[in-house]
């Protein structure tokens, strides 16, 4: 038997393991993972639209769960920065619902103290709209009730500080 025979042969042997009718354990994995596919494929295309549709997942669930820790990480960074401009301390431990909440009542105390120095209550203000943007915005995902409270401890704090502004 020559070269060319055997390689001939070997490629109609491999030829016909790669043009096999797609066995029903493939075609059961194509219908759980709600591929589309036409019944007449190989199971070598059948392997590979699993493949791709299993890689494509992978790379969605990374992109997905990257771009929610880069949100929370980037508001954070903002919290953190919004504590040190009305003058707390960040503990390297410190959680971020934790520092929203001290953040708060920090703000609230210092809309109390400073009822007659309208350029402190001025500034104030912005300092509480901040915190409202950073808090609606951790909230956003999580529904329209959580923005909502947000929304309302920040409405809150604003009319605590229209009071302290008027009187």
């Amino acid at each position: 038997m020559t070269i060319s025979s055997i390689n001939l042969a070997m490629g109609a042997s491999s030829y016909g393991a790669y043009n096999q009718k797609l066995t029903s354990a493939t075609k059961a994995e194509l219908e759980k993972l709600g591929i589309t596919y036409n019944p007449n494929i190989t199971e070598a295309e059948g392997k590979k639209l699993i493949q791709q549709k299993k890689t494509q997942d992978t790379q969605n669930n990374s992109e997905h769960n990257l771009g929610q820790n880069t949100n929370k990480d980037s508001l954070f960074e903002k919290a953190k920065e919004l504590a040190e401009k009305i003058g707390i301390k960040v503990d390297e431990k410190e959680n971020f619902t934790s520092l929203l909440a001290k953040i708060e009542s920090t703000l609230e105390e210092k809309i109390q103290a400073s009822s007659n120095n309208e350029e402190m209550l001025e500034k104030l203000r912005g300092l509480s709209q901040e915190l409202a943007n950073i808090q609606a915005q951790s909230n956003g995902s999580v529904g329209y009730d959580s923005t909502n409270q947000a929304l309302m401890a920040s409405l809150e704090m604003l009319s605590q500080y229209n009071k302290n502004f008027l009187h």
